[in-house]
């Protein structure tokens, strides 16, 4: 078999089906633009349809003629196809080529054509072309001259700069599929290194490689431009569906490039570090166990879902849809934190909270309730466990319950109104503050705090509010309330009663205050049990008490007077005599001011405490001395001897019998302040220290306080709070001097101080008479007065002064 005979059969038969096949490609992608501009691959397929076409018509030339028009044909074909070869090249690597680049490039190529089809004028691409017949087709056999090589030299450069073009793509890509693109493009053009071996050693005179291999090189290529081009389509058809998509899109290939996004995945990849395949295994665990995915875009952590799906099997595309999850995720985050906050604040909250269920009877009345849940508090303040009430109904729990309760809290349910009260539970022995509202319809919810405590302490204030703390009689503001509400015409007649204990003040200044309070709370007492039940009795303030009667006339005010001083009149606290004045006035006609009745009665109390009084704080003063006697023997003496001596005194200054008596009971009672002062100072064995001295300086004060109190006693009162003056104003309390000293004062301060250094101490030994006079003479015109204290010493103790 004669392979050239083969060969000529399979490229006649071949060519016109390939050139047809050159032109349909070259149409299709001529539609497709690359980046905008024209797709040079269509003019490379038209370029190589010329050539195929020419091909075929130089194999069927009948003459010579018609074989050069067909070769001039075939080879405008074959000199293109290296100039929009370098153009598509380029365009498929992404390298800008300027517009002079590529006139000059077509410049070139027009040139060699038209320097092929000039030959027969200058025989510069052939010597000579003759026509050859084999096998009934018309092959030429021809004389290479410089013309077909420096085309030859134009293939070499272009299949030099491609070379060059593609191995810088494929070390600069880092996307796989175009390193498979570019070496596929790579091999296929060194094809073309075969054919020029061939005709640079002159074996094309048996076989022409040239038509083979430039159709077998862009057959290859073609393949592969229209795979791209049905790959573009199925980009195109992804684009239809996700380019305007609001969400996050892209296409990846089975490499895991991305090999198109929308404009929103952009933005998602924009500034990202990690690998796209490291993004996609992120991804690809959200879409298998179908939850959000952690993704970070900028500064912001966004959760994702991922829908991932086989855009193309048999390409191995798989498209991605990024879903943001974020504000949906935040919003169930917060909500489940909220729940568990909730869920918490339920459980450790310390009010009590249950939830409850209505249940009908046939005629749709709320007859009973049921327990759905119940928190721990619930139980501690109730005391049912939630396992034994839980689904169970109310009256089953509590079969005596009150039924009321059914209905209003069935009320709540039916109604959403809530509802706010108190409850005291007798079997508890508690008080509750109870809210009930309605969760949803036909259910209601109880929160329960316990506010024993609370109340416990408003019923103290209340109390406290209108009563005397200290007596536990009504206080002045329940008494004025009460009167206003009393004094009404059915309460007529009304009859008030004034009450005053007597000598409180000197039983707060002798015994102290605590001994005046027994005698304030013992009186308050024997008052309530005196007066009629139905009586309101109050504490004014001070030693002051008010009895309110209603529907009293004169007789019975008499006699329960008359009850009220017989309880009261064989009283005692220790060894006082308790003395309460009382006095009256009664209500009669309805135009009469009870002010004026409280004053009336006020004024007759008065009255009977003018006399009642005196006598009682006589009969005190009295008990005090006795009392402060009894504290201390050495006192008692004292006192004794300071008023004989002052006695003494007043006589030798000639003043009268009055004066004498008035100043020696004085003297007697010169230090009865001191039963203000604490026992143990008093018997203190040593010297006082500074504060001890400061106290028993008050001694003067308060035995003034004690006498004024009586009109028997308030003269020689202010000789008490005198008697420890000095004549040069150095002395206590006042500081005062000389004449502004009473005379009686100043005779009490010389026999007070005789006396104190005579006497025997536990610290010391008393003084000699002569010792104590030199201690007087000595202080004469600065502690004592110098004239009286010359008269004493002179004429009363018999001394040379």
């Amino acid at each position: 078999m004669n392979l050239q005979n083969v060969l000529l059969n399979l490229i006649v038969y071949a060519l016109p089906i390939i050139a047809i096949i050159y032109i349909f490609t070259g149409l299709k992608l001529l539609k497709q633009k690359v980046g905008g501009e024209f797709n040079y691959f269509s003019a490379l397929m038209f370029a190589a349809a010329i050539y195929a076409f020419g091909y075929f018509l130089s194999l069927n030339s009948l003459n010579i003629e018609m074989m050069i028009f067909a070769r001039n044909l075939a080879n405008l074909g074959v000199i293109f196809i290296p100039t929009f070869g370098i153009f598509f090249v380029a365009q498929f690597v992404k390298k800008k080529i300027s517009y002079r680049q590529k006139a000059f490039s077509v410049a070139v190529s027009s040139i060699l054509w038209l320097l092929y089809i000039t030959n027969p004028l200058h025989q510069l691409t052939f010597n000579w072309v003759e026509l050859i017949q084999v096998n009934g087709f018309s092959v030429a056999s021809t004389s290479k001259n410089i013309g077909y090589f420096l085309i030859l030299g134009y293939y070499g450069v272009f299949l030099v700069s491609t070379t060059i073009a593609l191995i810088k793509a494929i070390k600069k890509s880092q996307s796989a599929s175009l390193i498979k693109s570019y070496r596929f493009f790579l091999g296929s053009i060194q094809i073309s290194w075969l054919a020029m071996l061939v005709i640079l050693m002159g074996f094309d005179t048996y076989i022409d490689p040239t038509p083979v291999v430039i159709l077998v090189i862009l057959a290859m290529i073609g393949l592969n431009e229209v795979r791209n081009d049905l790959f573009e389509l199925q980009i195109n058809r992804w684009k239809q569906t996700f380019w305007n998509l609001g969400e996050v899109a892209f296409l990846t290939n089975p490499d895991h490039e991305i090999i198109s996004m929308n404009p929103i995945a952009n933005l998602f990849f924009d500034g990202k570090t990690e690998s796209v395949s490291d993004i996609l295994k992120i991804l690809d665990q959200g879409d298998h166990k179908r939850k959000p995915v952690k993704i970070k875009i900028g500064e912001d952590i966004r959760w994702l879902y991922v829908n991932k799906n086989n855009f193309d099997p048999k390409r191995n595309l798989v498209s991605y849809m990024l879903v943001d999850f974020t504000e949906r995720h935040q919003a169930e985050t917060a909500l489940k934190a909220s729940e568990e906050r909730h869920r918490l604040l339920i459980t450790q909250m310390t009010q009590g909270l249950a939830v409850h269920e209505l249940i009908f009877d046939l005629s749709g009345n709320p007859v009973d309730f049921r327990y759905l849940d119940a928190n721990d508090s619930y139980e501690k303040l109730v005391g049912l466990k939630r396992q034994d009430i839980i689904g169970k109904r109310a009256l089953e729990i509590k079969p005596e319950m009150d039924k009321s309760w059914i209905k209003k809290y069935g009320q709540v349910a039916m109604t959403g109104q809530p509802t706010h009260f108190d409850h005291y539970d007798k079997e508890l022995d508690k008080y509750f503050e109870v809210v009930a509202y309605s969760p949803r319809f036909k259910q209601f919810a109880v929160i329960i705090s316990d506010v024993t405590e609370r109340k416990q302490a408003e019923k103290e204030i209340r109390y406290l509010s209108y009563h005397d703390y200290l007596t536990g009689l009504y206080n002045r503001r329940f008494y004025e309330e009460e009167l206003g509400r009393l004094d009404v015409p059915d309460n007529l007649p009304i009859t008030l009663i004034m009450a005053d204990v007597n000598g409180l003040k000197l039983i707060n200044d002798s015994f102290g205050h605590a001994m005046g309070d027994e005698l304030l709370k013992k009186a308050a007492r024997l008052i309530t049990e005196a007066v009629p039940e139905g009586s309101v009795v109050a504490r004014l303030g001070g030693d002051e008490f008010i009895i309110i009667l209603p529907q009293t006339d004169i007789f019975e005010a008499v006699e329960v007077i008359n009850n009220l001083k017989e309880k009261t009149s064989n009283e005692k606290i220790e060894a006082f005599e308790i003395s309460i004045s009382f006095g009256y006035e009664i209500k009669e006609m309805e135009d009469q001011d009870i002010q004026d009745i409280y004053k009336r009665a006020e004024d007759d109390m008065y009255r009977h405490k003018l006399y009642e009084s005196a006598s009682i704080k006589n009969k005190t003063i009295e008990l005090i001395m006795n009392t402060l006697y009894e504290k201390s023997s050495r006192e008692m003496l004292h006192s004794r001897r300071v008023s004989q001596l002052c006695r003494s005194i007043a006589v030798q200054m000639r003043l009268s019998k009055d004066e004498v008596n008035q100043i020696g009971t004085a003297g007697l009672m010169h230090d009865i302040g001191k039963m203000g002062i604490d026992e143990k100072i008093l018997n203190k064995v040593g010297h006082l220290n500074f504060e001890e001295w400061q106290e028993m300086q008050r001694h003067p004060e308060i035995g003034y306080r004690i006498l004024s109190s009586s009109n028997e006693f308030s003269e020689m009162s202010k000789y008490v709070y005198q008697h420890h003056e000095r004549w040069d104003g150095k002395g206590y309390p006042k500081k005062l001097a000389r004449e502004e000293i009473s005379i009686q004062a100043r005779i009490i301060g010389v026999a007070d101080a005789y006396d104190a250094m005579t006497c025997d101490r536990t610290y010391r030994k008393g003084l000699t008479q002569a010792e104590a006079v030199r201690e007087l003479k000595k202080h004469a015109g600065t502690q004592f007065d110098p004239e009286v204290t010359q008269i004493f010493v002179e004429r009363v103790l018999g001394e040379t002064y």
